[in-house]
């Protein structure tokens, strides 16, 4: 069918989670029964129970799951500041004067999906405003099924170009690894994954712009732009149109996949955040993603101090099936070596 996605050659494509059949079950239990002596006695459980999301959902197309993204829906290619454009869009990096260090963790019950992380940017500490930042993820997905783990490398820099347009880009390095044994009937490439080596890996990188006019921004991006022909990594181009001042943030997103599916998929992103009492932002989000059909809304709560900040936000599938929850922390640390930074992530263009 022309999908050359590693998500359909390693654990096959699932666009939905389908009960089994009578027979189905009743054959598995036997083969459950018939094998669990034999894996017990090699430390192994080949009768665990499996995710209840699909690969694509659980894996998201390996985003990085920021707190103020997944609070947002995803809509930060224009708005996201910080740490945040580092993953989402790197032009952002240089339109705001911060120098932030940022740690991260998201947890997904479902998968058993875990992401920790560590991020900083700096577009303080050079002459000519150009920023850089670099990042690192270590996730992993479904460890008594496919077992995936991830690891995400990326180093980013972003230069101002105009007093109203700034163009950025970003190097990732990706290694992902599916070593398991799930099958019942002995080690294949279609159970097993590559035990002995990743499944994917390789550099690939982002490119990105952002102008900006009065509060408002409109950024594009590209993801993936090597091209390297697998969902694990997919090609993808978004744009989003913000606006922000000191009280409140909108923004509307849109995105297409041109990999993970055996057609291009799309998904429509919108959020918006309140400021209260200059310390508090209130923040809620809603997501349509057309390739796993699912509309996900999101809520989050972020305290800024002048010198820290910390973010959360929980996300939930609205579906009476398969439905995932993505939970997500995220602690900032602003370092004011000149007194110039800009610890919110409020408009602040040179």
């Amino acid at each position: 069918m022309g999908n050359t996605s590693a998500e359909a050659t390693h654990v096959g494509r699932v666009s939905s989670v389908r009960k089994p059949a009578t027979a189905d079950f009743v054959f598995a239990a036997l083969a459950c029964t018939a094998f669990s002596s034999a894996t017990l006695l090699a430390g192994r459980n080949a009768c665990a129970e499996p995710m209840s999301t699909s690969p694509e959902q659980a894996y998201d197309q390996g985003q990085v799951p920021t707190a103020r993204a997944v609070a947002m829906g995803g809509a930060l290619n224009a708005l996201g500041v910080s740490t945040t454009a580092l993953f989402l869009n790197p032009a952002n990096m240089s339109l705001a004067r911060v120098y932030h260090i940022a740690g991260l963790a998201a947890f997904q019950p479902e998968s058993s999906r875990q992401t920790y992380g560590l991020a900083i940017v700096d577009s303080v500490l050079n002459s000519s405003h150009v920023a850089g930042g670099l990042g690192g993820t270590w996730s992993t997905l479904d460890p008594d099924g496919i077992n995936r783990q991830w690891t995400d490398v990326r180093g980013g820099i972003s230069l101002p170009i105009a007093s109203f347009l700034s163009i950025g880009a970003t190097v990732r390095w990706l290694s992902v690894q599916q070593a398991v044994d799930a099958g019942p009937f002995g080690a294949s490439l279609a159970s097993g994954g590559t035990p002995t080596a990743p499944i994917f890996q390789n550099f690939t990188f982002d490119f990105g712009a952002t102008a900006s006019l009065e509060g408002f921004r409109l950024g594009v991006v590209g993801h993936n732009l090597t091209n390297p022909g697998t969902g694990l990594a997919p090609t993808t181009a978004a744009a989003g149109l913000g606006y922000s001042n000191d009280k409140f943030s909108l923004e509307a997103d849109g995105m297409l996949d041109f990999t993970t599916y055996a057609s291009t998929r799309g998904r429509v992103m919108a959020g918006g955040e309140v400021f209260v009492a200059e310390r508090y932002a209130l923040r809620a989000g809603w997501r349509y993603d057309t390739g796993t059909k699912l509309n996900t809304p999101s809520i989050g709560l972020g305290y800024i101090d002048p010198k820290w900040s910390a973010e959360f936000a929980v996300n939930h599938d609205i579906t009476d099936d398969h439905a995932s929850t993505l939970l997500s922390i995220s602690l900032r640390y602003f370092y004011d070596p000149t007194g110039s930074t800009s610890p919110a992530d409020q408009t602040d263009s040179f």
